[in-house]
């Protein structure tokens, strides 16, 4: 009986590395996946399907939110600013579905810089995964990180024993910091 309990104990902790080290794993390679900007590690650890749905559902609501709560834009448009959310929704459609993918992210690493300010992926920055994700429940888990002063969050969902990224949270006042002046 005892043999069976401390076998159980050895799996049971086996499983447990396990789900942790596919965890950093995951994370580990999404990591790689920016500072090298490689494509296709994106595609495989990115559920590209659910970012970009998540965007839309979150612009889409800051957009209704801003138009609604405007009582200028509500009193110049009137009736039209029904129209005018409608409008926005599908432009924010195309947009998300011609930038919101592997060669979007690959253009926007380019563009912006963004591999000088991540560290360079080594066993180091595996281990030290751990450290950074806030798990939510068993099957996901989030890492925030800080740039130029404003929180961004990567969430992570399991797929079997992949994790792969489900949504990249953005700070709630980026449409007023986009937003043209007057």
């Amino acid at each position: 009986m005892k043999k069976f309990f401390l076998y159980s104990f050895i799996i049971g902790f086996c499983l447990a590395l396990f789900y942790l080290f596919s965890a950093m794993h995951s994370l580990h390679q999404v990591h790689k996946s920016f500072y090298y900007n490689d494509k296709n590690l994106s595609k495989t650890y990115v559920a590209w399907g659910d970012v970009k749905s998540n965007f839309k559902d979150y612009i889409n609501a800051n957009l209704l939110d801003e138009i609604s709560n405007n009582p200028e834009l509500n009193t110049e448009l009137g009736d039209l600013s029904i129209l005018a959310a409608g409008l926005a929704s599908k432009f924010v459609e195309y947009a998300v579905e011609t930038y919101i993918n592997p060669e979007g992210l690959s253009i926007l690493l380019e563009k912006e810089h963004l591999t000088s300010e991540i560290p360079e992926p080594n066993l180091t920055t595996l281990v030290g995964g751990i450290a950074v994700m806030n798990f939510q429940d068993l099957n996901s888990f989030y890492v925030d990180f800080e740039k130029d002063g404003e929180k961004f969050y990567i969430y992570f969902d399991r797929f079997g024993t992949q994790w792969k990224v489900t949504e990249i949270g953005i700070p709630k006042d980026i449409f007023k910091r986009l937003s043209l002046p007057n």
